[in-house]
């Protein structure tokens, strides 16, 4: 059976939504191996199979090396904690609405919105705190 684009195509969209459902984002760089020989097919539709395989081998491998370590940082998943000034957050007071204690969080007001917070002492409704840093969608907070 002669490759075509059309079969290309189905096998980048096949390896693309493997990777939707397995972590691991190695799939993906095949996918878009295939959907490049795709597009390379269809445009020289006489290439023949071998160097078609030969071209889906090539690029799979340097999509690897050239794009895993960039998409892996976006899709990682890893947090950090911004202890930076112009986070638009840190130095920003908020208003305790739910009641915060060391190892419970609660939640504050900030901008019309509520957080999570979390403290190193204890603060009762309606307490007005600082923000001093934020991890993930939790805040940081201490007394003004």
């Amino acid at each position: 059976m002669q490759m075509t684009a059309v079969y290309w195509l189905y096998a980048g969209v096949a390896l693309i939504l493997i990777e939707i459902m397995t972590p691991g984002l190695v799939s993906l760089f095949f996918g878009l191996a295939a959907l490049t020989v795709a597009l390379v097919v269809w445009l020289m539709p006489t290439l023949a199979q071998g160097w078609q395989w030969i071209l889906f081998s090539v690029l799979s491998v340097l999509y690897i090396v050239l794009l895993r370590k960039s998409f892996k940082s976006v899709f990682d998943g890893t947090s950090k904690v911004s202890d930076d000034p112009d986070d638009g957050f840190t130095g920003k007071l908020a208003l305790v609405t739910q009641p915060i204690a060391p190892n419970r969080p609660g939640r504050v007001e900030l901008g019309g919105t509520t957080w999570t917070a979390e403290a190193e002492s204890e603060f009762d409704v309606g307490a007005s705190v600082r923000v001093t840093g934020k991890k993930n969608l939790t805040l940081r907070v201490e007394a003004v």
